[in-house]
């Protein structure tokens, strides 16, 4: 067991109501993994500098991974069966199984391209299973050191939009940095990371102080939830290191999104959220 593992182990030890959803997002993409490799890109930091919108929002980035998840997509769902997910998922699957071998390229291509300007191109599946899924593909296929954070961070970087695939953050992490700490942002999609102001809100720009708090998770130091009164959203945030892997990955901290949403705040950036 690698260090990842014992991590994620250890944090469902102490939340086993979080069982059943890591069963699925963590099968779904070791399945995803050993299938889909990443495409051969290359972009330096210097070259991203120039960027006026992310990546897969410029035909150039869009059209060869769209391409690459639609031919992918067959040969993914077929693995997913008996693993032993819950009967609504194994059902879930099969209709999404039955879907792509009735859909030709096109129609498989639209779907990604639908998950990539923040809508759902099938209502009458499990959007659920739709999101998680086809994001988990279009990240496998995005290579590892364009998800960096030291390459935005090079880059310069700094909008509120995923520099990769162009989502809200999901999440937030306090870096220490040599003048103290530095936020970056997370993205729920793709999995990057990027640099962002250390102060104001990340969705609509408040700087007003007296319009932000913290919420403070009871017996969870490593973690807080900024929330934004101006337009009543809020950030979780990791604030150590060490385990980004569990700390920095959405549904593993699902149980904290009851406290900012308990306290009237809105969730943002989440890949089961349509248009967001």
């Amino acid at each position: 067991m690698n260090a990842m593992e014992k991590n994620i182990h250890a944090h469902l030890e102490k939340h086993p109501f979080l069982a059943e959803t890591a069963l699925l997002h963590m099968t779904m993409a070791a399945r995803v993994r050993a299938l889909v490799k990443p495409l051969d890109w290359e972009l330096t930091a210097t070259e991203a500098k120039t960027l006026q919108e992310p990546l897969l929002q410029q035909a150039k980035w869009q059209q060869p991974i769209v391409e690459a998840a639609a031919a992918a997509l067959p040969a993914v769902l077929p693995t997913l069966e008996n693993i032993g997910y819950p009967a609504r998922l194994v059902e879930a699957i099969a209709a999404f199984n039955t879907w792509v071998k009735q859909a030709d390229k096109d129609t498989r291509k639209t779907f990604f391209v639908h998950l990539l300007q923040g809508g759902g191109a099938l209502p009458e599946l499990n959007p659920a299973l739709l999101g998680i899924l086809g994001w988990q593909i279009l990240e496998a296929l995005i290579p590892a050191p364009l998800k960096d954070h030291a390459f935005w961070q090079q880059a310069g970087w700094t909008k509120n939009a995923c520099p990769v695939c162009g989502r809200q953050p999901v999440l937030a992490h306090l870096r220490k940095e040599k003048e103290g700490r530095a936020r970056f942002l997370t993205c729920d999609g793709c999995h990057t990371e990027w640099p962002f102001a250390r102060i104001g809100c990340a969705y609509c720009g408040n700087e007003d102080l007296t319009q932000m708090h913290i919420l403070e998770p009871e017996g969870l130091p490593a973690m807080r939830i900024d929330v934004c009164d101006a337009c009543r959203n809020y950030l979780k945030t990791y604030n150590e290191e060490g385990q980004e892997d569990v700390y920095l990955t959405d549904w593993a901290t699902l149980h904290l999104d009851m406290l900012g949403e308990e306290a009237g705040f809105t969730k943002k950036g989440s890949i089961l959220l349509e248009n967001s």
